[in-house]
C-alpha cells in the first residue's frame, strides 16, 4: 500500500487550486488526486459560456497544465473512482481494489447533477452539463440540430440558452417558476432579462415543467405537464447540483447536507478536511451555514484548505460571488439577498444599464452590477456588504448623488456584535 502526506479525493476546480497552493509551498512531492474524472482539474464557467459554442475557447479551462503536475511531483490518479475511506485506518479504498495511506485528507468531491426521474429520461440526445465531455456532446449534437429546450432558467439554463440561440437554434426554455433567475431576480430584472431572449428569439415558458421525453432511441418531443407538446433535436436540462457525498455516508463523518466543516475547513475528524462544492461550512458574514455551488468559492475555499493542513490558523471568509454572460450582458453577482426586505435600481432597468440593491434596514446586503455600469459599483458592493455597512437607501437610485456621499455609517454591525 502507498502511502502519501496529502490526499485529495476529487478531480475538480477545488482540488485544482488546493495543489497550486500545495506547490506554492513546495509541498507537492507527498501529494497524490484520486478523481473519477478523465481530465486534468478544470473551471467549469466556460462550458456553458463561449467554450459551448466554440471548443478553441478552452484558454482558461485548464487550471493546470499536465506538466505543472510532473514539475511538483503530484501524482494523478484519473479514472480512478475512491470507494471508500476508512478513517479509523487513514485509508482510500478505490474501486479497483487499491488502497492509499494518509496523513492528512481532503475531500473535494465537489457536486453532482440533479437528474430528471420522468419517462423518456433516458433518450438519446438528452444532456446535462457538468464538465467538459458533456459540453463538447452538447456542441456537437447542436451542429446537427434545428431545435433544443433547455430545462431549467437558472444560471446554467439561461447561458445555456443563450449560447445555443448564438449558434442558430431555435430555443425553448422551460422554467418551472413564474420567472427565470427566480433565486435572487426581482421581478424587473426577471422581466428584462425575459425580454432580452424574446427579443433574439429565445421562447420562454414560465411556469411549466417537463412531464415526459418521446422519440424513435433519440428524443424527439417534449411533453409538459400543462400538455403542451414541444418538437426538439436536443434536451439540456440544468436543474441544479447537489453535494457529492454518497461514498461517504454510513461513516463517521458528520453529514447535513454536505460535508460539515468548521471555520478551518476542518470535520469531526482528525486530519480530515472539506471544501468547495461539498463542504457545509459557516458563513460568518451572514451568520449561516451553507453549501455553495459557485467557481469563486470552489477557489477560494480549496487554496484556504490547503493553507490549513499546512499550517495556517485563519478562519475561512467568504464572500458570495458568481457571474454570468447573456447575449450582449454580462452581470455580477454580490452578497446574499434572502434576508433582504427592499430592494433598489440605480440606472436604467430597461436599457440594461442599471445595477439592483439589496438592503436588510440599511445594511447593504446583495447587489447586481450590470458590466455597462461604473466599475467603481462593484468594488463599492463588495466592500459595503464586506463591511456590513448602513447605506442611505432613499439616495442611491438618484445618479446625481455620488457613490460615496451613500455611506451612513462603516462597520456599525461588527462593533455591536
Amino acid at each position: 500500500m502507498k502511502n502519501y502526506k496529502y490526499i485529495i479525493v476529487g478531480g475538480g476546480t477545488t482540488a485544482g487550486y488546493a495543489v497550486k497552493e500545495f506547490a506554492e509551498q513546495n509541498l507537492g512531492g507527498d501529494l497524490c488526486i484520486i478523481s473519477n474524472e478523465s481530465t486534468l482539474p478544470m473551471n467549469r464557467p466556460p462550458f456553458s459560456k463561449e467554450y459551448l459554442q466554440d471548443k478553441d475557447k478552452d484558454d482558461e479551462i485548464l487550471i493546470n497544465k499536465k506538466e505543472f503536475y510532473e514539475k511538483h511531483g503530484i501524482e494523478l490518479l484519473l479514472d480512478t473512482p475512491a470507494k471508500d475511506v476508512e478513517f479509523g485506518k487513514k485509508q482510500v479504498l478505490l474501486e479497483n481494489g487499491d488502497k492509499l495511506g494518509y496523513e492528512k485528507l481532503l475531500i473535494a468531491t465537489g457536486s453532482k447533477l440533479k437528474k430528471l426521474d420522468i419517462e423518456g429520461a433516458n433518450l438519446k440526445h438528452i444532456f446535462y452539463l457538468r464538465d467538459q465531455k458533456q459540453a463538447d456532446n452538447i456542441r456537437e449534437h447542436a451542429d446537427n440540430a434545428k431545435n433544443a429546450v433547455v430545462v431549467g432558467g437558472g444560471y446554467i439554463g439561461t447561458e445555456t440558452a443563450a449560447i445555443l440561440n448564438k449558434s442558430g437554434l431555435k430555443v425553448t426554455m422551460i422554467v418551472p417558476e413564474d420567472k427565470v433567475l427566480d433565486r435572487f431576480a426581482t421581478d424587473d430584472i426577471a422581466t428584462f432579462f425575459q425580454n432580452e431572449f424574446r427579443k433574439n428569439g429565445v421562447d420562454i415558458i414560465l411556469n411549466d415543467s417537463v412531464k415526459g421525453f418521446y422519440g424513435s432511441g433519440k428524443v424527439e418531443e417534449v411533453e409538459l405537464l400543462s400538455g403542451k407538446r414541444l418538437k426538439t433535436d436536443i434536451v439540456v436540462a440544468g436543474i441544479g447540483v447537489e453535494p457529492n457525498i454518497d461514498i461517504f455516508k454510513n461513516t463517521s463523518l458528520d453529514i447535513n447536507k454536505g460535508v460539515v466543516v468548521n471555520e478551518f475547513c476542518e470535520t469531526n475528524l482528525e486530519d480530515v478536511y472539506a471544501a468547495g462544492d461539498v463542504a457545509e461550512f459557516p458563513d460568518m458574514l451572514f451568520d449561516s451555514l451553507k453549501v455553495v455551488e459557485h467557481w469563486e468559492h470552489a477557489v477560494e475555499q480549496g487554496k484556504h484548505a490547503a493553507k490549513v493542513m499546512t499550517g495556517s490558523r485563519d478562519p475561512y471568509l467568504f464572500f458570495p460571488f458568481f457571474f454570468s454572460d447573456l447575449f450582449e450582458y454580462s452581470y455580477e453577482y454580490f452578497g446574499a439577498n434572502e434576508s433582504a426586505d427592499e430592494a433598489v435600481n440605480r440606472g436604467d432597468i430597461k436599457t440594461g444599464n442599471f445595477s439592483t440593491w439589496w438592503f436588510e434596514g440599511n445594511r447593504l446586503v446583495a447587489a447586481l452590477v450590470m458590466s455597462s455600469r461604473p466599475e467603481e459599483e462593484g468594488k463599492l458592493a463588495r466592500e459595503w456588504i464586506s463591511g456590513k455597512t448602513d447605506i442611505d437607501k432613499e439616495k442611491i437610485e438618484d445618479e446625481n448623488t455620488k457613490m460615496d456621499e451613500l455611506v451612513l455609517n462603516i462597520g456599525l454591525h461588527d462593533s455591536q456584535s
